[in-house]
């Protein structure tokens, strides 16, 4: 018997085949979100070394940064609620770059840092509630899964500029840099914040303030605990999944 449903993209269709087919082509538009995140993330890590030196380096980065959150954006494009609500976070985030260009004081540092750090976790939650869903462990589903530590490295680096900017000495290194050296603070911070995610910690960076201290042991224990509890759910989704086709 024919009936009518709703495709993913507002087209009414008459049988279970057509629906088979529309869920198919829906899937497969959506197949390597994560991928372009992830994608878009690393090259954001690797080319900051190398473009902040160049005279238009600042802008390069802020393209390559706009990027990110263009990917970012792309993988909750599938749901049209929350791929509007990272488009608002977005255009804000950017507003408040320009204006640690512009003022390069300590209040637009921490209003940019402030909403980088709103963004990151809408983005972290958002795309951890799509890996932790119930349904087989798909590739994107692994991708968004690394996309999500990436993150929360990226994210923990602008607590510790907050941190920074309104406790000075608050961490001590072996390579002091000068205040008003923001790009290689940055850069600075974003190494020790995957140091201690990984607990690598090569001792070159230390928390020196008990504040810096307690939240380098916040993002620690989160990168482990996240290791442990992601891995385990994907490899049990992966055994249960395994079991269900041997026994088909």
């Amino acid at each position: 018997m024919d009936y009518l449903v709703r495709a993913p993209g507002g087209v009414a269709l008459r049988d279970r085949k057509d629906t088979g087919i529309a869920i198919s082509m829906a899937t497969a538009e959506y197949r390597w979100r994560h991928l372009a995140l992830l994608i878009s993330i690393l090259l954001l890590f690797v080319s900051a070394p190398f473009v902040v030196s160049l005279h238009d380096g600042i802008l390069i980065m802020n393209v390559i940064s706009v990027s990110v959150l263009v990917a970012g954006s792309y993988a909750l494009s599938e749901r049209k609620y929350l791929f509007a609500i990272a488009v608002v976070l977005s255009a804000i985030t950017i507003v408040g770059t320009g204006l640690v260009l512009a003022f390069q004081q300590t209040w637009a540092l921490v209003v940019s840092s402030s909403s980088i750090i709103v963004l990151v976790a809408f983005f972290c939650v958002t795309i951890l509630s799509y890996v932790l869903r119930s349904g087989r462990v798909t590739s994107d589903k692994i991708f968004a899964a690394i996309c999500v530590y990436m993150l929360l490295g990226y994210g923990w680096r602008f607590v510790y500029s907050i941190l920074l900017e309104l406790q000075p000495g608050s961490f001590v290194s072996t390579d002091e840099l000068g205040r008003n050296d923001y790009i290689g603070r940055m850069l600075q911070l974003r190494y020790f914040s995957f140091m201690t995610l990984t607990t690598v910690g090569y001792g070159d960076i230390v928390p020196h303030s008990p504040a810096a201290r307690t939240m380098a042991i916040l993002e620690a224990v989160m990168g482990q605990f996240y290791l442990v509890a992601l891995v385990g759910r994907l490899v049990g989704l992966h055994i249960v999944h395994g079991d269900v086709e041997r026994s088909r």
